[in-house]
């Protein structure tokens, strides 16, 4: 198995299960014995709480373990978020988690679960936050691990695991012979670029310095040694559109609710045509590249949240998320677990 945190491959022991304890002492990993369980119904039940401790080869990352049904379903797809920092990109992961487990993908014929209950109860916590109408923190620097790990089951009754990056952007720009920033993209399976307004399109506030995204440049510097970097499923992301609800095309698209609609690659190929317009006009050079390295990408606008916390950190009228599931979407249909023929035109 590859495992997705330090990029080793090791052998996968069944025979070597552990789970997470927390007594008096803390929290600590501790050994599985199923041996003594004879029903197997319950003995699943068991198996499926457990984990496999990844050897770490290389001995770069710090001690870390993967969910026992990370053998169960396939390879995994590998979705990395990239953005520098304040670019919106971990409150849309987190909105867009939040939408994918209550199923707003169910008419694609995608439902989702939590694959990894420990991680997913530390995620779990940010969701509702979010949802109280809270601010979250900035992703820390140089995070070794994913931030969820779910199960996507198709319409055709398969299943895959899906695994969320979401990292510093600093980490892309982190020097030296021992730095592990942003290696996640050299097992990405898929990758979603974000950027907000204020970096993005600076111009359309009359800043003509176009700002250089350290994140971007990063991950495609790193991404440059893999041979199938062009072949990358990739969304392109303006996020915080909210800023930009009263400026054409944002205006038209951000309004647009179309989940309940069959897939149609023309309408991806729209938003994209729209949305590369109105970044060209401004000059908006670094999404504009990262879309056009690619040979299948869409560009698209979201807002995670609706509208601008307040000086307290708060949405003081609430969260409503505007179209966060569009690029996950496009990134599945690419990925090709979306069971509709329009999924093999996306992002062409």
């Amino acid at each position: 198995m590859q495992c997705p945190i330090c990029l080793e491959s090791f052998a996968w022991r069944e025979d070597a299960l552990y789970r997470r304890v927390v007594d008096d002492s803390g929290a600590r990993w501790v050994k599985a014995d199923l041996s003594g369980i004879t029903n197997e119904v319950k003995r699943k039940d068991r198996r499926a709480r457990c984990y496999v401790k990844c050897p770490n080869p290389g001995k770069e990352n710090h001690e870390h373990y993967l969910p026992v049904s990370h053998r169960d379903h396939g390879d995994p797809i590998v979705i990395g978020m990239v953005g520098r920092h304040a670019s919106g990109k971990t409150h849309l992961l987190t909105a867009m988690i939040h939408e994918a487990l209550r199923g707003d993908l169910r008419h694609h014929g995608l439902t989702f679960e939590p694959a990894d209950e420990l991680r997913h109860a530390a995620f779990q916590r940010e969701i509702d936050q979010l949802m109280r109408g809270n601010k979250l923190n900035a992703t820390k620097d140089l995070r070794e691990d994913f931030a969820t790990y779910l199960l996507v089951r198709t319409a055709s009754g398969s299943t895959r695991p899906i695994v969320f990056f979401d990292v510093a952007g600093e980490d892309f720009v982190q020097s030296g012979p021992n730095s592990l920033g942003g290696q996640f993209v050299l097992g990405a399976t898929a990758l979603m670029f974000v950027d907000h307004p204020a970096s993005a399109v600076p111009q359309l506030r009359g800043d003509k310095d176009v700002d250089r995204n350290p994140a971007f440049s990063g991950a495609l510097e790193r991404m440059g040694r893999r041979a199938d970097m062009k072949k990358l499923p990739v969304a392109v992301v303006l996020s915080k559109a909210d800023e930009l609800r009263y400026e054409h095309p944002v205006d038209y698209w951000i309004r647009q609710d179309d989940l309940r609609e069959p897939l149609d690659a023309q309408a991806f190929r729209e938003e994209s045509r729209d949305v590369y317009a109105f970044l060209d006009r401004y000059e908006a050079k670094h999404m504009l590249d990262v879309f056009e390295r690619f040979e299948r990408s869409t560009l698209h606008v979201v807002s995670a949240t609706g509208s601008q916390a307040d000086e307290n950190n708060l949405f003081p009228r609430g969260v409503r998320p505007a179209r966060v599931l569009r690029p996950l979407l496009a990134l599945l249909a690419m990925s090709g677990l979306v069971d509709h023929p329009e999924a093999l035109e996306v992002g062409t």
